[in-house]
């Protein structure tokens, strides 16, 4: 017992941040602002100083541009800190922020991720695979709305935290490469979703996943009998499938997704659900990215589902 104790402590005491320059790094971007002198250089995400930046150039605001470190010998990357946006004094506000995006392995495994709109440091998960390079792609950008393309996307600093070795429970399992936990992607303050609707979203992904008998009743009743039969139709293939039983015995975790509330008229709101839910199903612990709008309505029983963008392939 005291053995294992020591070793858990050894393995958090392996776990330590690195300053990107302190390492055999190369750093590879999409594009990068030209200008006198260089100012926005990709070396500067490893300059250990916030209030220089990397500035993307090229076409529109943000979204696809990629950073890429590499490294001389496959590394465990455990966390990335990313100081986000242009934190130089007064640059903050005149350049765009990653909202979301994907930590991209060279075997082609993703991680996604959210940021706040905030200065300061902002830590990811990459989860600690060995790897000799890694790629942050940015999806999502802050702000929202119709800036011109002169407003570029920029990052003032990266800072890598190492595992220099697997965890021990990974290591005593056989599973070395684990999937990190999903965080819940921030949301707009000015789209904030009633609770009762969260609430009727996130139990429409566990009825869903475990099959339940009661799903159709998250729907409104005009609606209710279309998707009863759909659903119902659904429950037989996966009989016929064999896995009806162990979909039953699903658990579903909700707590990496999103919501934001696009617009709401009366007694109907249309929602955006994002992020990953987590399901744990026999021996498969896995998480599924997901980014759907639905259309709800406020009814005598409550909010209710009326209509989910690309429902019919939803089956």
């Amino acid at each position: 017992m005291h053995m294992r104790r020591l070793f858990f402590l050894f393995a958090f005491l392996l776990l330590m941040a690195v300053p990107a320059r302190a390492l055999d790094v190369e750093v590879k971007v999409s594009s990068f602002k030209f200008d006198i002198g260089l100012p926005y250089a990709p070396e500067n995400l490893l300059d250990g100083d916030v209030a220089t930046a990397w500035v993307g150039g090229g076409v529109g605001g943000g979204s696809g541009q990629w950073i890429e470190l590499s490294f001389a010998i496959p590394t465990r990357v455990q966390r990335i800190g990313i100081f986000n946006g242009h934190q130089g004094e007064g640059q903050y506000e005149k350049h765009r922020r990653i909202r979301s995006g994907r930590i991209v392995y060279p075997d082609g495994k993703e991680i996604r991720f959210w940021l706040r709109d905030e200065p300061g440091e902002q830590v990811v998960e990459c989860g600690g695979r060995p790897a000799k390079s890694l790629r942050i792609v940015v999806d999502e950008v802050f702000p929202k709305g119709d800036l011109t393309s002169k407003t570029k996307l920029a990052v003032s600093e990266l800072k890598l935290y190492l595992s220099l070795m697997a965890n021990p429970d990974d290591v005593a399992s056989g599973n070395v490469d684990t999937e990190p936990e999903q965080a819940m992607p921030p949301v707009d303050p000015d789209a904030i979703v009633p609770e009762e609707i969260t609430s009727l979203l996130k139990e429409f992904y566990v009825r869903q996943t475990s099959l339940a008998d009661n799903y159709a009743e998250l729907f409104a009743e005009d609606v209710r009998d279309r998707n009863d039969l759909r659903f119902l139709q659904f429950q037989e293939i996966m009989r016929q499938r064999g896995t009806y039983k162990i979909l039953r015995t699903a658990k579903v975790n909700t707590e990496g997704l999103g919501f934001e509330l696009i617009e709401q008229d009366g007694s109907y709101a249309r929602v955006r659900v994002f992020g990953a839910y987590r399901v744990q199903v026999g021996n498969v612990d896995r998480s599924f990215e997901d980014d759907s709008t639905y259309v709800v309505r406020k009814t005598d029983d409550g909010w209710k589902i009326v209509e989910l963008e690309g429902e019919e392939d939803l089956f």
